[in-house]
């Protein structure tokens, strides 16, 4: 307010032209009652033009943009994270040629629902009340204090059309999609890993969007490498049950055994290689979809002033990834390209990223104000090359119904994994003594190769009945096969991830919070 009044005062004794406020005044002779009525309008004009303006204006040629995931994509698997399967990702790699690749980037949930919600809203899975599969929020889920939309919800109500290619069924209810399409039940309809029709699909949106003389925002979602897999009884079955007359491509490429790569939290035996190919070659499918996507982008000429966003939902659907929170879990690659804002081929390796920071860095970039309460936080300072590296010192991850809202589903856990580390602290096992078991899923995989790896299968007999507490060194142990949480050389180590924990749950009113205590004053 005393701004505003030295203003007056300059405009009524000098004449003063604040082009700020649009203000255009010369001196009056306030003596006329004809020029103080005058000068009683321009003053109203005035006080409204200098107003906070709490919606932001749209740009002329306001920003674009795209989210694309794949579904179930394991971490390390693409070409531009090191993998060496010949040709496995040839258009993720060029999307992360054009813009910066962030090699430490982590989802909130390891399994689809969750992790989504978590992605389109910038919360935690307990904040946001997505924390499973099935009827969600939870009956007895305690909403924040204070509640925030969706980043469909808020672009939309601020002048998006909105759309979404697959993928918005679990988290329906926290969106707002004005084009939607959906997929079959486990994702074999034909266009569920079409290329051709993420294409057709994509640009249809965009020249919908066009013609509304809007801004869009698209969340395109190919269901490769989600299971089932390329050519196994399990994609053959539910073909016959869901599309038995137009099943969707077969993938381009088909791999051998001796051209794929197995994950460190396998073990690299003949059985496991053979049951993996199916993997790599679903995602070679998947890669192409998202080459179809961004050409789409280009063909409508709406490269220029769109940022692209790419990333896993979350780990692969093999034991010791998916559904789990360990380093394969929840780790996945996030690419941005953003043409002429940021700087090609730039590879952060250092800076951790939480998919709850992407929210926030849309609206940064997009010019909108920011939401109140979300967990996430900005990255655009790092994104345009005026930060070296992200603040995050670590990702805070969790996991809580596995699929319905019952008592038999419910499997809280929660972790905190850095460069470092991977520390988690199993709720479920504390609140069931131990005795609650946890199966790992996808033993297709394993199966026939536990008779012949006695490590392999204390691996798997572990995952079904974990210790409360697991720390594990990623520098030496990347693969979380050795649990380290009551070796007496990393106590202090325990001790201070602990403290993360707490400090995290704490602050955002985890609902597991008195478990976690009372399992520390053991």
């Amino acid at each position: 307010m005393d701004m505003f009044l030295l203003k007056l005062y300059l405009i009524y004794n000098t004449g003063w032209n604040d082009t700020n406020c649009n203000s255009n005044f010369k001196i009056l002779d306030m003596s006329s009652k004809k020029n103080v009525l005058v000068f009683g309008v321009l003053l109203a004009i005035v006080l409204l033009s200098c107003q906070p303006n709490n919606k932001t204006e749209q740009k002329e040629n306001p920003l674009n943009v795209v989210l694309i995931t794949l579904d179930d994509m394991g971490y390390g698997t693409t070409g531009v994270e090191g993998c060496t399967v010949p040709g496995i990702t040839p258009y993720i790699d060029k999307l992360a040629s054009e813009g910066i690749t962030f090699t430490r980037g982590f989802v909130m949930s390891p399994m689809c629902g969750p992790s989504r919600a978590a992605i389109l809203s910038g919360r935690y899975p307990h904040c946001s009340g997505m924390m499973g599969h099935g009827t969600m929020p939870p009956a007895l889920w305690e909403e924040p204090v204070v509640k925030s939309p969706s980043i469909s919800t808020y672009l939309h109500d601020n002048g998006y059309t909105t759309g979404a290619i697959l993928k918005l069924r679990r988290s329906k209810y926290l969106n707002t999609w004005d084009t939607e399409y959906h997929e079959f039940p486990y994702g074999v309809g034909f266009h569920d890993r079409n290329p051709k029709s993420f294409y057709t699909r994509t640009k249809e949106f965009i020249n919908s969007a066009k013609k509304s003389n809007k801004p869009f925002f698209l969340y395109a979602n190919p269901i490769d490498p989600h299971r089932p897999w390329d050519n196994t009884e399990q994609e053959k079955k539910m073909l016959e049950m869901w599309n038995p007359d137009k099943r969707y491509p077969e993938p381009s490429r088909k791999y051998k055994t001796d051209e794929i790569e197995v994950p460190e939290f396998l073990l690299d035996l003949p059985d496991i290689r053979e049951a993996l190919v199916p993997y790599y070659n679903a995602l070679n499918r998947g890669d192409e979809c998202v080459g179809s996507i961004l050409q789409a982008i280009d063909d409508s000429n709406m490269r220029d002033n769109t940022l692209v966003i790419f990333l896993s939902d979350h780990g692969m659907g093999a034991p010791g990834a998916k559904n789990t929170l360990y380093h394969d879990g929840i780790r996945t690659p996030i690419i941005m390209r953003w043409p002429k804002k940021i700087q090609e081929g730039v590879m952060d390796e250092k800076s951790i990223v939480s998919v709850v920071d992407l929210v926030p860095t849309i609206l940064d970039a997009a010019g909108l104000p920011s939401l109140q309460a979300i967990e996430g936080k900005s990255i655009i300072d790092v994104i345009l090359g005026k930060s070296a590296q992200t603040k995050r010192e670590y990702a805070y991850a969790s996991s809580n119904y596995r699929s319905s809202c019952t008592e038999e589903q419910f499997f809280p856990h929660r972790a905190i994994i850095d460069e470092s580390f991977c520390y988690i602290f199993n709720s479920y096992v504390v609140r069931s003594e131990g005795k609650k078991k946890k199966g790992s899923g996808w033993m297709d995989v394993v199966n026939s190769s536990l008779p012949k790896s006695e490590k392999l299968k204390k691996k798997i007999e572990y995952m079904e009945f974990r210790a409360p507490e697991e720390l594990f060194d990623l520098k030496e142990d990347p693969g979380c096969w050795n649990n380290l949480s009551e070796h007496p050389d990393y106590a202090e180590k325990l001790k201070a991830y602990r403290k993360k924990l707490l400090d995290e749950m704490q602050e955002t009113a985890d609902p597991e919070l008195s478990v976690f205590n009372a399992r520390l004053n053991q």
